[in-house]
């Protein structure tokens, strides 16, 4: 068995249907165990069973801050996106959340662009476990 060990996390340029470009990259195993650990938190709970306190562990999940590293983790940069006063936008997490929260078109690029890397990912998977 040969294996590559190589990162080739797929990334790559998207074109934005009212202009501009927006680079985005798949997550890797990196970020989904850091997403994980931010969002994820163990809360203890002590209800009474039988006239005793039993203590058992649930989880919470903060969907917003997921979202919110994800948009970050995935969004590399772009180019050519200005506001009203034809300002270029600068690429922060902040931006990103606002773009994605109020920019149909953007959402509209990232998720094709998201949907085209998946796909480029099983392709390069599937010919590697062909050789």
């Amino acid at each position: 068995m040969i294996v590559d060990l190589t990162d080739k996390t797929e990334s790559g340029w998207f074109d934005l249907g009212g202009g501009g470009r927006l680079q985005l990259r798949l997550l890797d195993i990196t970020d989904i165990r850091d997403m994980r650990k931010a969002c994820l938190k163990t809360v203890p709970e002590y209800p009474k069973i039988e006239g005793k306190y039993q203590r058992f562990e649930g989880q919470e999940f903060n969907g917003d801050l997921w979202e919110e590293m994800l948009w970050d983790r995935t969004i590399m940069g772009w180019e050519s996106i200005f506001d009203r006063n034809e300002q270029a936008i600068p690429v922060t997490k902040e931006n990103k959340a606002l773009l994605m929260t109020r920019v149909p078109e953007f959402v509209r690029a990232y998720e094709e662009g998201m949907k085209a890397l998946k796909a480029a990912d099983e392709e390069r998977a599937g010919a590697a476990e062909k050789n």
